[in-house]
């Protein structure tokens, strides 16, 4: 085995194929994931309008590494325990992607009952999606409090906005030990085509008193 040299980047470890005018000056700035990169030791370069890169050197930034075969040809690209978490991660998400809205209605409250941000996170829309993580993160996926929590969900009631989006009206009783009270909620839900697939995902929460159920993100005042 050798290390390999420079060969365009189309692995899952290193999807930055870029193209456009943008990359035409002198100095090249790599930026993953907001973090920045030395490009003179990754030996980037430009080539007919796309980036270059030794896939040896940018595997071992995800504490990785990348060898090449001479016999068989064979380039062959070990991930981290991040990357491959990544991975298993998305397949956690497109398992909980909605063929119906009610589903990912149901989910969503779902994650709520079970204080699971990841879960109600599953079903968001792209744009609620980049809303919300740097709240899910900076609370840990941890949503809700002790008490009270959202118990059973009563009157529902689903109105047809148009052919792609629905919205349910509810009611949800706030449990606490010497406590049961009653909240309400209106969720927005359209069918929707993403890079996660087509399916149907939350776009919009609204709670009558948002802050009836301790920590809820992504959501909005009803009035």
């Amino acid at each position: 085995m050798k290390r390999i040299g420079k060969i365009l980047l189309g692995t899952t470890i290193g999807a930055i194929l870029l193209t456009g005018t943008a990359l035409a000056a002198p100095k090249l700035n790599l930026f993953i994931n907001g973090a920045g990169y030395v490009s003179d030791y990754l030996g980037l370069k430009v080539e007919n309008g796309s980036v270059l890169v030794p896939i040896d050197k940018i595997a071992a930034e995800f504490k990785g590494n990348a060898t090449y075969d001479a016999k068989t040809g064979d380039v062959r690209v070990t991930l981290s325990d991040a990357a491959l978490l990544a991975h298993q991660l998305q397949r956690f998400e497109d398992a909980f992607r909605a063929d119906e809205p009610k589903q990912a209605l149901d989910t969503w409250i779902e994650g709520v009952t079970e204080r699971n941000g990841s879960l109600q996170y599953a079903v968001f829309s792209p744009e609620l999606r980049q809303k919300t993580k740097a709240e899910f993160d900076a609370n840990f996926w941890v949503t809700g409090g002790s008490s009270p929590h959202m118990g059973k969900i009563e009157k529902l009631v689903t109105k047809q906005v148009n052919e792609t989006t629905l919205t349910y009206s509810f009611n949800y009783h706030l449990i606490a030990s010497n406590y049961d009270g009653l909240g309400s909620a209106v969720v927005t839900v359209q069918k929707l085509t993403t890079d996660r697939g087509d399916g149907w995902y939350v776009t919009n929460i609204k709670l009558k008193n948002p802050g009836d159920l301790g920590i809820m993100i992504g959501v909005e005042q009803l009035k």
